[in-house]
This record gives C-alpha cells, structure tokens and sequence, in this order.
C-alpha cells in the first residue's frame, strides 16, 4: 500500500491495458521472483506484486498471463497476449519490447563436476569446453552472443541442461546461482564457482507497438518502485536477501527518455540512406534521437521495430523517435539537415524552430550551395556546413539501411576557422563512433567530395552500373573521368586549395571504397525520383562560367539525366 492511485488519462489506459485489464507476462520457471501459486491457481511472488502494483498506479486491475519458460513469454509479444512482461532485459528481446531500466539483478555462474579443471568463472569460456545452457533465458541469450570459445548448448529447460551435465555430455551448467545450489545436490562432488558471468536483469517490457509513451510509463513506475523502497520491501517479504538486489537506480533524464549526462537531443531531418545511418548510430551511442522523414512506411517501421543499420562497424537495431513532420520534436542540441537539395528549404525553416538557444544546424548534402540555399531561408549564425565521405549508403527497405564503407565526417563553420562549438559538435560524432574532424576549410572538403561525385554520379545514374562496374567498362569510365577533369578544372581556377594534385590517383583511391555502391542519384533514378544534378553534374557548367571556364561534359550528362527525369 505504498503507492497512491494516480489520475492517468484514459487514453493511456487504452493504449497499455486494452482490454480494460492489465495483462502481466510473469515466467514461472523464475523461481526466485514467482514462489508459487496462491490458493486460487493466481502466481505468487515478487514479480506478480510488482505486476499488481504497477497496475494499481494505472488504475485498473491485473491478470496474470502465465509462462512456463521465458522465451514462450517473448515470442508471445507478437501475438498481442500480454500488455507488460516480467523478464530478463536481454537486447536480442529489444527489437519488439521496450524494457525499463532492470529492477533487480541476479547473478549468474557455473556449476562444474568434481575434480573439474574448471575452478573459476574466467575458465569456462574455453576451447573445448560446451557449456549446458537454457534456450531463451536471459542467460543463455547472453552466452550465444558473448561467449567466445566454449560451444553452448542450448536445452528447452533447466532440468534437460542440469541432466547433459550429470550424463557428462557438457563441462559446465549455466545458471542462476539460487537454482544451482539445489542442482549442486544432483551430482556429488559438484561445485558452483565463485562470482559470476553476468547478472540477469530483471525489468518490466511492453510492446513497442503499443508506442513510447507506454514505455515512458512503465519506465517511470520502475524507478518510482525502486526510490521508494517497494522493491526492497518485497525482497524481504518474500525472503530473497542475499539472493537477489535491487538495481541501481537509472540516470536522471528527462520524461521522453533517459538521456545520460554528455548525451544530447538530436533530430535528423531526411531520414533516407544517410540520414538514418546518422539516426541510428546516435541513438546507439545513447542519445535521444529524433528521425523525420516523409517516407510514410519508413517511419512507421522505425516507431514499430526500430531502425536496422548495417554496416563494416555492425549490424544493430537502434530505437528511437519517428515522426513524418516535426510537431513532436523538443527543443535540440543538434539539428542534422540530410534532406536531398530540394528539401532544403523547408527543413532550414523547422530547424531554425527546434534548436535550442546554443544548439546547432549541420546541413550535409551532396554537392554545392548547400549553405546558400539555407541562407535563403534562416539566419546562418548557428548553421555549421558538412561533408559525409565514402559511405556507400542506401536503403535496403523501410527500416533498414546499410552503409558499404564509413570514411570521413567533415565539419565546418560557414565562414571558415576554428570555434570551440565546432569541435564540440565533432566530438559529438566522434563518441557516436564516427570517423569525424573538424575542417578550418570546409570549402575546400566540399570541392574535394564533389569532384568524387561528379565522376560516379552521372556515369551510373546514366548507365545503371554500379561503381566498379562502371569503372571496369572503359567507354563509360571514360566519361566519368571527363566530369572529374572539368571539375577539377574549375576548382583550381576558383582558388580552392585542394589537398592533391594527381586527380587520377585521387580517383582510384575514391573509387576502391566504394566499388559495390550506387551513388545516392542512380538510387533516385531506379525508384523513378528526381535526384540532385543541379547540385552535382550540372552545378560545374554554371560555376566554370565564372571563371571563364567551359564544362562540355558535365552539361551533356546533366542534360541527359533532367530529360530522364522528366518522364518521372
């Protein structure tokens, strides 16, 4: 009776107990947090009254949604039979449940036979050695994925893996260490070795379907829970001192979600190929994570699954925010612009209107005039330009990009120089595990990496090909390096200080990055969308004229591509 009924609105009722009642998940082969069932078959124990009070703050009643092993419990979230689940918070679980913070933790170890040669936890892991595991408990989970010389062997309960280690088919029981000391007594001589491997920590999920602001709420009942001494109080009265702790409490952050101190608030407006590799690598590195986009199917995977990157550094799934226009999103630290050229404008003007008073607007576009184009529509006092190098990205389907390579993240001031802001917002890509500098010329970047587009983009835009497809065909690499010559022909008669002077070897190295990739215009062009020769291919013509310069090649291909693009 600790905690008040609190004054919830009926549309968070709706949303986390449809039914009119909150079902709970609760996994009876848990036996330290289920005791066993009460006279009226109901389960009885810490996690039920965890369940039942958690309900009582939403302001319904409770019913119990009984599993016998916690993998049927997960795989239930895909057949709406549960609203909330008591489980261990493994990430393989994460794609379609949005867990709390843990309220407890459990240690987990071995138990290995006598006269084992196996006498600490650090052994275990070994060639050689299998390990008898559970499927689907949190354990076992952890193991599949952390263990890196032991075979695991995976038994559909705690009985069949305790009798693989008896039948002396296995080196070593996995388990938690409650369990093990009533298994010690199956086999004589056994041991349980002394620490543990991993502490299962035990949280409370909901369906990510069912949106963040059920996850909010649950999340927010947890460590209200915790700070209040519930959880402790139910460890006692359920006589599990020793035997379990409550967790630590989470980091403070705010009610959206929990952002740890150096974290930020960042929204990516252009959530295509590259703006969600932006997305979902920021969110990973813990940050609160805003995507816009109006690619319809594209967000509502995001919001239901989260976002898949796939990549050279990992494949992941990060969650986070989704929206198709930016009513929703906070004030931010930063605001990304990755809106193809054409979509400037009006992500310039939401930007200027969701950064915080110190925040900062990176526009990254292929490409010049990038920083023109938003002059257009907002003050550039707080606007930083960027360049992304070498990422080969695009979209596999909604949901889910992949990157072939991942080089380089430049950034710089619109007027040029080094400010202690610029490096701020570097660091900020560096520790999201970007290769990230701060450039005193982004100008001269921006040139370097238009050059590079002008060789690929037209040429595979125009014939399909993929880069090293392209380049292995000499008629059209031909051509491409044509573009390149006259690019680089203007750059230098502009001025602009370019880091190399063999622009063939500089196109080779480019080149051996990217050779699976399509350039983000031939995408366009396969899904019948308009891309950005303006700002690529047809920009040279335009600023050769300024210098006195002509850029036959260039005009000839961009003038290909627009009557391409007219039947679209």
């Amino acid at each position: 009776d600790q905690l008040q009924v609190f004054d919830m609105s009926d549309e968070l009722r709706k949303e986390l107990a449809p039914t009119g009642v909150l079902r709970a998940g609760i996994n009876l082969a848990n036996f330290l947090l289920v005791s066993g069932r009460k006279g009226q078959g109901d389960p009885e124990g810490l996690a039920p009254d965890l369940a039942a009070a958690l309900a009582k703050r939403l302001g319904v009643a409770v019913s119990y949604v009984c599993y016998n092993m916690p993998k049927e419990m997960g795989d239930a979230v895909e057949s709406d039979a549960w609203d909330i689940a008591l489980m261990g918070a493994e990430p393989q679980r994460a794609e379609k449940i949005a867990f709390s913070a843990p309220y407890v933790e459990i240690p987990a170890t071995y138990l290995v036979p006598a006269e084992s040669v196996l006498k600490q936890v650090s052994d275990v892991d070994a060639a050689g050695v299998t390990i008898a595991s559970v499927a689907g408990s949190a354990f076992g989970l952890w193991l599949e994925k952390n263990a890196k010389f032991a075979k695991i062997e995976q038994a559909k309960s705690m009985d069949a893996a305790l009798e693989m280690l008896v039948a002396g088919k296995v080196q070593a029981l996995a388990g938690l260490r409650q369990r093990l000391l009533s298994d010690r007594d199956q086999l004589p001589g056994s041991m349980i070795l002394d620490g543990h491997f991993m502490t299962v920590q035990q949280a409370i999920g909901s369906p990510r379907a069912r949106g963040t602001r059920c996850a909010a709420f649950v999340a927010e009942t947890v460590e209200e829970l915790k700070t209040t001494n519930f959880v402790s109080s139910l460890i006692s009265k359920f006589d599990l001192d020793g035997k379990l702790v409550v967790a630590p409490a989470a980091e403070p952050g705010s009610k959206r979600r929990k952002v740890g101190e150096g974290q930020k608030t960042i929204a990516i407006l252009g959530c295509g190929a590259m703006g969600s590799v932006y997305a979902g690598f920021f969110a990973a590195a813990g940050n609160e994570v805003w995507a816009v986009d109006v690619w319809k199917e594209h967000v509502q995977k995001i919001r239901e699954k989260g976002l898949r990157v796939e990549g050279p550094k990992g494949d992941f799934v990060s969650h986070l925010e989704a929206r198709e226009d930016t009513s929703e999103v906070p004030p931010c630290d930063l605001v990304v612009i990755a809106t193809k050229a054409s979509g400037v404008g009006a992500a310039a003007q939401a930007a200027s209107k969701l950064i915080k008073s110190d925040g900062v607007v990176l526009t990254i576009q292929n490409g010049l005039g990038a920083g023109d184009r938003i002059a257009q529509y907002i003050d550039t006092s707080n606007v930083m330009l960027g360049i992304a190098s070498n990422f080969g990205a695009c979209m596999k389907c909604p949901g889910h990009a992949e990157h072939k390579s991942m080089n380089l993240i430049a950034i710089g001031e619109m007027t040029g120089g080094m400010t202690d802001r610029l490096e701020k917002v570097v660091s900020l890509w560096t520790t999201a595990g970007f290769n990230a500098k701060a450039a005193e010329d982004i100008n001269k970047m921006i040139w370097e990496k238009l050059i590079c587009n002008v060789f690929v983009g037209g040429a595979c835009t125009l014939t399909g090909l993929t880069v090293g497809e392209m380049v292995d065909q000499a008629s059209s690499k031909q051509v491409a390096f044509s573009c390149a010559q006259e690019a680089y022909a203007v750059a230098r008669a502009k001025g602009i200080n370019l880091s190399f002077d063999d622009l063939e070897a500089y196109i080779s190295k480019f080149v051996s990055t990217v050779r699976g990739a399509r350039p983000s215009m031939a995408q366009d062009h396969a899904a019948k969308r308009k891309g950005e020769v303006d700002a690529i291919n047809g920009a040279i013509p335009l600023e050769a004229a300024k210098v006195g310069l002509t850029a036959p090649v260039n005009e000839a291909v961009a003038n290909l591509i627009r009557a391409r693009e007219s039947t679209f």
